[in-house]
């Protein structure tokens, strides 16, 4: 089980640094979003620092994963990322959530092999 999860949290930093720096280099297509997160997309792209903080956070947490040893605060920076994914499909790609929901299960997964780093975090130092 410890060797699966060490190739999945490899293809899945793959997954973060290759579409965090599609999303700053343009090298693929991306499909257009449909009308309703259209306006959501062009609102993060006038803002000017939304997309390109976002993508490279992604680059950054995929190379954190693609290198392993950072992999507890890469899961860590990428969770409300996931979790927004799985919310704009939800709500506004609808078409898109199996996609998402996928994400999410591998991301959980993941947060859950590595759930021994995370026990400090939970401790109440009172």
């Amino acid at each position: 089980m410890r060797i699966a999860t060490g190739i999945l949290s490899r293809v899945f930093g793959l997954f973060w640094f290759v579409f965090g720096l599609n999303g700053l280099f343009h090298f693929f297509p991306i499909p257009a979003p449909a009308d309703e997160s259209a306006y959501f997309m062009q609102a993060l792209a006038r803002s000017g620092y939304a997309l390109p903080m976002i993508y490279g956070t992604e680059v950054a947490a995929g190379l954190m994963l693609l290198l392993g040893g950072w992999k507890p605060l890469a899961l860590l920076v990428l969770a409300p990322i996931t979790a927004n994914i799985v919310l704009y499909d939800a709500v506004l790609n609808p078409s898109g959530l199996g996609l998402g929901i996928a994400v999410a299960l591998i991301h959980a997964f993941l947060l859950w092999r590595s759930r021994a780093a995370y026990a400090p975090l939970l401790q109440c130092q009172c």
